[in-house]
């Protein structure tokens, strides 16, 4: 991350996280749905006189000879027509709705080669800092879970005669939970791990919400120094800010863990190598 997040990270053990609406990636939490037409026609029959009266206030349609014109079959077609937009966005909405989310980068079977595009798009094209984590796999009793990302090359699919419900049930509920964990394969450089945690926990002692910069909340973890094994520092990172962060954190009896490296340009080849320092 950048140098400033993470001295304030470190400092303080709070980690920012995130909504899947947040990410880079516009991807994120999208799907194909098939075989949709028939539990879309049985909700629009079921919920017809609901949705007439939504679509009459909401474009404020006073005419009656249009009014009549809102027969089943035409709130049917005008759903068939905005149905995959629609869903995406209600994905996102109700997974944005129930969980927070912070991702790593799994050490394990991660390439080498792939530090060289972590440090240019995510440290501040090497100013920054690289933050490596113990964390349990099992967490136990702890407010978050951890997934690997899968990466595939289509996005996931979800057949709608599954749903006793349009938009409920278990069947649903597995497939946004399947949606926030599936990447495309071009992501898979990143090796990705994300940590799970549910909004239950905004108010409790795992989470918090401070203001940024501009005035908007960001909701904040708790991991504590002692999930924390090593600090790298990025080949242009200023010296001597890395040198006050490393005698900071050495002073903080529940970081004495903490090993510091230097990430170094390794002669001939596209690599990196690290040198510890501290």
């Amino acid at each position: 991350m950048k140098f400033d997040y993470a001295e304030e990270s470190l400092r303080t053990g709070l980690y920012k996280v995130s909504h899947p609406s947040e990410f880079n990636d516009p991807f994120e939490c999208r799907g194909k749905y098939i075989n949709y037409e028939e539990p879309l026609r049985k909700y629009v029959h079921d919920n017809y006189d609901r949705l007439k009266f939504e679509k009459i206030r909401n474009w404020d349609i006073s005419s009656p000879a249009i009014q009549a014109g809102l027969t089943e079959t035409a709130l049917f077609l005008d759903a068939v027509e905005t149905f995959h937009e629609v869903l995406d966005d209600s994905w996102i909405g109700a997974f944005d709705g129930r969980m927070y989310i912070m991702c790593f980068v799994k050490e394990r079977g991660l390439k080498s080669t792939s530090d060289v595009l972590f440090w240019s798009h995510y440290a501040d094209s090497g100013r920054g800092v690289k933050i490596t984590f113990d964390m349990p796999e099992d967490a136990g009793n702890s407010p978050y879970y951890v997934r690997e990302v899968n990466y595939a090359d289509k996005v996931p699919v979800f057949d709608c005669r599954q749903m006793k419900e349009l938009f409920k049930g278990e069947e649903v509920t597995e497939y946004i939970d399947l949606l926030s964990y599936t990447k495309g394969r071009a992501w898979e450089y990143e090796n990705e791990v994300r940590m799970f945690i549910s909004r239950e926990h905004a108010e409790s002692k795992y989470l918090c919400k401070k203001k940024d910069s501009l005035g908007g909340e960001i909701v904040m973890v708790r991991l504590g120094h002692l999930c924390v094994r090593r600090v790298d520092f990025g080949p242009r990172v200023d010296r001597e800010r890395a040198s006050r962060l490393i005698s900071n954190l050495k002073q903080l009896k529940d970081a004495s863990q903490i090993g510091f490296y230097e990430a170094c340009l390794r002669s001939g080849e596209y690599v990196y190598d690290y040198k510890k320092i501290a």
